[in-house]
């Protein structure tokens, strides 16, 4: 399988860094984590019960992340996809003063048989990134063991959750099981995009029954980009899709020049220039308001109007800083059970494997 590195006999690897890089111990396992689809996973009844089994309803984040870096900041815009009523709109989390973060894919799980409290990743991702925050460090090779720092602390909490897939998982070779973005600034570097992706490998144990074990995550740095590469707007997607069968992402949109942005573009002189520059592969020489003010028109321009927004900055200067901060949920009444603590229907979008494919 594509970027799956095997559990057995681990061997030493190295994260492309450009100017800086890190290697991995060989020991360390690093396994999977901010959208929204409700799946349904449910277990054959009787080799449920022999191995420990139950039911488990997982709700995925899905939607776009939105990423430019410019010459004062760094901005971040988080879009939903529309999904299932139970589904989650990624969230965008404040992992220090100088990073934030997006966890995207199976967020939320759910054992609807019991009274225990839905397992929510992306409630607790700023927590399990605690050891990512301490951004004053001294050294610039020190900064770079921070991304394998948050992978580490990513990895304990979900091999816990994924142990509860006991049946065939569908999911594309291409298509982790979570994905996390980071985006940040990193003293006596500059700004950088990261993606950190997290596959599962299955066993089958005969009887309908598999062990699932989430592998090393694979690392992509999208910011600062390959020497001679644009800087431009980066748009990172869950479940991944194909950018030349599927909806235009923005980049494209700005290319042709599209109706829905050009008047939103053009609406004065500094955001005309700012936002040219970003398209013509120059982001780091654009203006940070003029972007944030582009993306917050554009997006409700391009998308459903029940579309949910969020979008955050790191200044270089200032730090975190929301933009677009997503409203608090409301509490349930007391005694009242949240509605997306039991499923719904069996028949929707599901990991599990169809019969026939």
């Amino acid at each position: 399988m594509k970027n799956i590195i095997s559990v057995s006999g681990i061997p030493t690897i190295t994260i492309p860094r450009r100017n800086r890089r890190v290697s991995f111990p060989p020991l360390l396992l690093v396994l999977s984590a901010f959208i929204c689809v409700h799946l349904w996973i449910s277990p054959p009844p009787v080799h449920a019960q022999e191995a420990g089994d139950q039911e488990v309803v997982v709700n995925l984040a899905e939607g776009r992340v939105i990423i430019c870096a410019t010459k004062d900041a760094v901005i971040l815009a988080a879009v939903d996809k529309h999904g299932e009523a139970d589904s989650r709109a990624p969230a965008i989390e404040m992992l220090s003063g100088i990073r934030m973060g997006v966890i995207l894919g199976a967020v939320e799980w759910v054992l609807p048989d019991t009274s225990q409290a839905p397992i929510r990743l992306d409630d607790e991702f700023r927590g399990l990134a605690a050891a990512f925050n301490n951004s004053n460090r001294q050294k610039d090779a020190e900064a770079a063991n921070d991304i394998e720092t948050l992978g580490i602390a990513v990895l304990e909490r979900v091999r816990q959750v994924a142990a509860l897939l006991h049946h065939k998982v569908d999911l594309r070779e291409d298509e982790p099981l979570i994905r996390v973005i980071l985006a940040g600034y990193v003293p006596n570097y500059g700004p950088e995009v990261w993606t950190i992706d997290y596959h599962i490998q299955q066993d089958d144990l005969g009887r309908d029954v598999w062990r699932t074990r989430v592998l090393r995550p694979t690392y992509n740095q999208l910011y600062p980009p390959e020497k001679g590469k644009p800087k431009t707007f980066m748009e990172i997607r869950y479940p991944p899709e194909n950018r030349a069968s599927d909806e235009p992402e923005l980049l494209d949109l700005l290319q042709q020049n599209d109706s829905r942005v050009a008047t939103i573009r053009a609406a004065n002189e500094i955001q005309a220039k700012s936002v040219t520059l970003a398209v013509e592969g120059q982001s780091q020489k654009s203006d940070a308001a003029s972007i944030v003010n582009f993306m917050k028109a554009a997006f409700p321009a391009i998308t459903p109007p029940e579309t949910k927004l969020t979008m955050a900055i790191v200044d270089y200067d200032g730090g975190f800083k929301w933009i677009l901060q997503p409203p608090k949920a409301p509490a349930p009444p007391p005694g009242e059970t949240p509605k997306n603590q039991k499923p719904e229907e069996p028949d929707k979008p599901s990991l599990l494997r169809k019969s026939g494919n």
